[in-house]
C-alpha cells in the first residue's frame, strides 16, 4: 500500500490589504512549519490556499477605494503573496478565483452534485436591507453585536465566540455605509441541513486531537444542535448559483471554501503537468487533510465543511484543525483602520525572515492570547539567536579551528563525549518531532525545544575547555566531535522552523553528499550526520546581526 498524501491548507486571506504580522503568526506559519516537517521525514505533502477574492470584504474595501472588485483582489492578493515569500511562508500553490477559471468551474462541479443528490433546502429567511443604499446587506457591510456573547461583530461569524449569527440576529445592527438600521425582508436562499450529520460529526469529534480551545467549541456547538446553513444570498457579487429561476444569487464563500481548497489543488497539478492528481487526493479517504485556521474560522473548518464532505461521501475528512488565538500588537488588537499593525512586507525588509519565524513560533497564540512586542523580538534576537546560539556556533569552530585545522576530531578510543550532548543527539529528534507531528502540532514548543538544547551544548562547550586544559586530548575530541553532530543535527531538526539559516549552516558544516545533497533531512536514530576529518569552514558565517 503506497503511503498517504499530506494536504496542508492555510486559511484563505481576503484580499483588502497587506499581511501584518498577526496574520503571520497564525495559519501561514503554522501551515508552512508542519509542510516543512512532513517534506523532512520524507512524505508526500501539498500545502495549498488561495485568495478570497469573492469576500464581500472585498468588495467593501473596493467601495472605500473607489475601484472594481477585481482591481482591489489583485492589488492586495499580490501583496500578500509577495509578503509569504518574503518571510518564507510561500504555499505550494496561491490560487487566485478572479484570474483562474478552474475556482468557478469547481465550486459549480460540487454544488451541482450536492444539489442533485438532495443534500440542499430552500426557505425563506429575513434578511437585512437597508433602504437608503437600496441593497441587502451580508456580513461585511454589517455591524452590530453579537447575538450570543455581545462583543462588537459583523453579520456571520462572531471573531470572539466563533459563532454563526442568525440571519437576522445580529444585535444593533447598522448599514457599514450609511450607518442606518436596517429593515427586515424576506429572501429565497439555498439551505444545508447538518443536522443530518451530526452523529457522524460527533464520532470525529470524539476521537479528535483538537485544541482545547476548538474541542470545546465543537462540543457546545454538538449539544446544542447544528443548525440549517443558508448557504446562498441574493447579491451581483460572487460566484452565481447555477441554476436556472436562481439568477442574482450567489454562492456564500463560507459554503465554498472547501471547494476553494479542491481548486487551489486542481490548479497546482495543472502546474505540475499531472491535471488529474488533484481528483485521486480528493477522493482517496487514506488523505490526511489538515487545516490551520484562526479560532473564528472554526465553524466553517471544522463543522460545515466535514459535513459538506460527509454529504459529497468517499472524501477525507480533516485528521486536525489547528486553531491559533489573536496575536496581539503590544497588548492591543492589530488593527488597520487605527494604524495599530506592523506590515509584514516592511518588518521583514529590516530583518531576517528566521528571525522572525522563530519569534513567532515562541510566542505564537496556540491556546491563548499573546502579544508581539518589539523589545521581546529585540530580546529573541540579540540574546538567543546572536548572543547564544550563534555565539556557541562561533566558539564550537573557533576550537574546532585552532585544535583540529577546522575538521571534525576523530575521538579514537574514547568511550563518547559528554553525557549531556550525547543523550541530546538521541532526544532532539524525538523532542521535536513530538511537537510537530499534526496531532500534537506545537510550534511553541519546538522553538522551546531549540532553546533549550542550545543552553546544554553552550554548557557542555565550557565543560569542554575545562577538558582541553586538563590535557585530557582524547576526551575532548570526542566532545567536540559530539558537540558538531548535535550542530548538524541542530541544523537538519530546525529546517522547518528557520529554513535558511538551517540551510546556510548545512553548508558551513560540509556534511557529505552522502546524506543529501539538496539539504538536511530529518536526523534518524543512530545515523550519524558528521565523520571524522570531515572539513568545516573555517569562520561560521553570521546569519542574524545584533538589533
Amino acid at each position: 500500500m503506497s503511503a498517504p498524501t499530506y494536504l496542508v491548507t492555510g486559511a484563505p486571506p481576503n484580499p483588502n490589504g497587506d499581511l501584518h504580522l498577526g496574520h503571520l503568526s497564525g495559519p501561514f506559519l503554522g501551515a508552512d512549519v508542519l509542510r516543512r516537517y512532513l517534506a523532512l521525514r520524507g512524505r508526500t505533502v501539498h500545502y495549498v490556499t488561495y485568495a478570497d477574492d469573492h469576500s464581500p470584504y472585498v468588495l467593501r474595501k473596493a467601495e472605500e477605494l473607489g475601484q472594481s472588485a477585481q482591481e482591489t483582489a489583485f492589488r492586495y492578493s499580490q501583496r500578500m503573496e509577495a509578503t509569504l515569500h518574503l518571510a518564507n511562508m510561500g504555499p505550494d500553490y496561491f490560487e487566485h478565483p478572479f484570474r483562474e477559471p478552474v475556482h468557478d468551474r469547481v465550486v459549480h462541479e460540487f454544488f451541482l452534485r450536492l444539489w442533485h443528490d438532495g443534500a440542499f433546502t430552500v426557505r425563506e429567511l429575513p434578511a437585512y436591507w437597508c433602504d437608503r443604499c437600496a441593497r441587502f446587506l451580508y456580513e461585511a457591510h454589517l455591524r452590530g453585536r453579537c447575538q450570543f456573547c455581545g462583543v462588537p461583530a459583523d453579520g456571520f461569524y462572531c471573531e470572539v465566540c466563533g459563532r454563526q449569527q442568525d440571519t437576522t440576529g445580529l444585535r444593533e445592527a447598522v448599514c457599514i455605509r450609511c450607518r442606518q438600521a436596517p429593515e427586515e425582508r424576506p429572501v429565497r436562499r439555498i439551505v444545508f441541513p447538518l443536522g443530518r450529520y451530526a452523529h457522524r460529526l460527533a464520532d470525529r469529534v470524539a476521537g479528535g486531537p483538537w485544541r482545547p480551545h476548538l474541542r470545546a467549541f465543537l462540543e457546545e456547538n454538538l449539544e446544542r444542535g447544528l443548525p440549517d446553513v443558508p448557504i446562498s444570498r441574493l447579491s451581483g457579487y460572487g460566484v452565481p448559483v447555477p441554476l436556472e429561476g436562481w439568477e442574482g444569487h450567489i454562492l456564500d464563500t463560507w459554503f465554498s471554501g472547501i471547494f476553494g481548497y479542491m481548486a487551489s489543488t486542481a490548479g497546482y497539478a495543472e502546474a505540475m503537468g499531472a491535471p488529474d492528481r488533484w481528483r485521486e487526493i480528493w477522493t482517496d479517504e487514506r488523505t490526511r487533510l489538515i487545516h490551520f485556521i484562526g479560532f473564528d474560522c472554526s465553524f466553517s473548518h471544522a463543522i460545515l465543511w466535514p459535513c459538506l464532505l460527509l454529504a459529497l461521501g468517499g472524501m477525507p475528512l480533516p485528521e486536525q484543525v489547528v486553531t491559533n488565538e489573536f496575536y496581539r500588537l503590544e497588548g492591543d488588537k492589530f488593527s488597520t483602520s487605527r494604524g495599530h499593525a506592523i506590515w509584514g512586507s516592511d518588518f521583514l525588509r529590516r530583518f531576517h525572515a528566521d528571525a522572525l519565524r522563530y519569534h513567532l513560533c515562541l510566542t505564537g497564540p496556540e491556546v491563548e492570547q499573546t502579544s508581539f512586542r518589539m523589545k521581546d523580538f529585540t530580546a529573541t534576537v540579540n540574546d538567543f539567536l546572536v548572543d547564544r546560539l550563534e555565539g556557541w556556533i562561533r566558539a564550537l569552530f573557533q576550537l574546532l579551528r585552532d585544535d583540529f585545522d577546522s575538521t571534525v576530531p576523530d575521538p579514537g578510543a574514547a568511550e563518547g563525549g559528554a553525557p549531556a550532548v550525547r543523550e541530546l543527539l538521541h532526544t532532539l529528534p524525538v523532542s521535536l518531532a513530538r511537537a510537530l507531528e499534526p496531532e500534537g502540532f506545537s510550534m511553541r514548543a519546538a522553538a522551546a525545544c531549540l532553546r533549550d538544547t542550545v543552553e546544554v551544548a553552550e554548557g557542555s562547550l565550557r565543560e569542554s575547555r575545562l577538558q582541553r586544559m586538563a590535557g585530557r586530548t582524547s576526551r575532548y575530541a570526542a566532545d567536540l566531535a559530539d558537540q558538531v553532530e548535535l550542530l548538524a543535527t541542530f541544523a537538519a531538526a530546525s529546517a522547518a522552523i528557520m529554513p535558511t539559516w538551517s540551510d546556510e549552516l548545512w553548508r558551513q558544516l560540509h556534511v557529505p553528499p552522502r546524506t543529501d545533497p539538496a539539504g538536511p533531512r530529518w536526523p534518524e536514530p543512530e545515523q550519524r550526520l558528521t565523520e571524522p576529518g570531515q572539513r568545516l569552514v573555517a569562520t561560521p558565517v553570521s546569519t542574524f546581526g545584533r538589533i
